[in-house]
């Protein structure tokens, strides 16, 4: 958390809010995001260019300055990217003043996130390949054999970034309970019919998530410093014992490949 859907919303956001500004100022707040060294880099590299684009892969926010200049960030767990006028009553990790007169804080209550600059043409390679984007780049045949050759849980492998990028516990619950198959269930026991359908789940899981700006469940917040409204949908995340939204028989809570799931042991197969 956050996951594509929330990544999106803010992406959107920053794009409506910061297009043609230019940074005038920032401040580093926490050294374990950026040494001294860095944020001399920073200076002469980001103040007075305007961020001209932004762009998602997966879990991961870029923005493109007018010198080709790039900035990548990653939430992780707690990571918010909130653009505000006045300051907020929490410091921020980094904050990014811009000569419009906004600034763009970068706030992290557990201090997981991370945010890299890049040169023009300089490649970003994360700690792992990232796969396709779920959304965006992952075709439904390439989904299919995705799954059928796989020997892991089918929960595990929607959220293996390195498989397929973006989708994290939450869309991967909700969209094996759309499709009607058990977290647990070894990918490759998943026929081509069900892995279609699968991939149908997860592109509408996704996209409507997106139109309801994101599920905060937790602490996730927009770019306005707003909560989005897609948990108002969640059929299972976070609902075991509760009763089945199909069939009302009892959600069971479990454990699948080291994560937490919820799922229906009627209506999953």
């Amino acid at each position: 958390m956050p996951e594509l859907p929330e990544v999106e919303t803010i992406r959107r956001d920053l794009e409506a809010a910061l297009t043609g500004d230019s940074a005038v100022a920032f401040t580093v707040n926490d050294r374990r995001l950026m040494t001294r060294q860095m944020e001399e880099r920073w200076s002469k590299e980001i103040l007075g260019q305007p961020w001209k684009s932004f762009q998602r892969t997966g879990k991961y926010l870029s923005v493109e300055l007018a010198n080709q200049t790039r900035l990548v960030f990653h939430l992780r767990m707690t990571g918010q990217l909130i653009v505000h006028a006045e300051p907020l009553p929490m410091k921020a990790r980094l904050l990014i003043c811009f000569a419009g007169g906004r600034a763009l804080g970068f706030y992290d209550q557990r201090r997981f996130g991370e945010v890299w600059l890049l040169r023009p043409g300089e490649v970003w390679r994360s700690k792992n390949p990232l796969g396709p984007d779920a959304l965006n780049e992952m075709k439904r045949d390439e989904f299919i054999r995705l799954v059928k050759s796989r020997t892991t849980r089918i929960q595990p492998l929607l959220m293996d970034q390195r498989a397929l990028s973006g989708v994290g516990n939450i869309y991967a619950q909700e969209a094996l309970f759309k499709a009607a198959i058990r977290p647990s269930r070894p990918a490759w026991r998943v026929t081509a019919k069900e892995a279609s359908l699968l991939f149908e789940a997860l592109r509408e899981t996704l996209q409507t998530a997106i139109s309801y700006r994101g599920s905060s469940s937790r602490n996730y917040r927009d770019a306005n410093g707003e909560e989005g409204a897609a948990q108002t949908l969640h059929a299972v995340y976070r609902k075991g014992g509760k009763p089945c939204p199909r069939c009302q028989s009892i959600l069971r809570a479990a454990r699948v490949g080291g994560r937490g799931s919820v799922y229906c042991p009627q209506c999953q197969k």
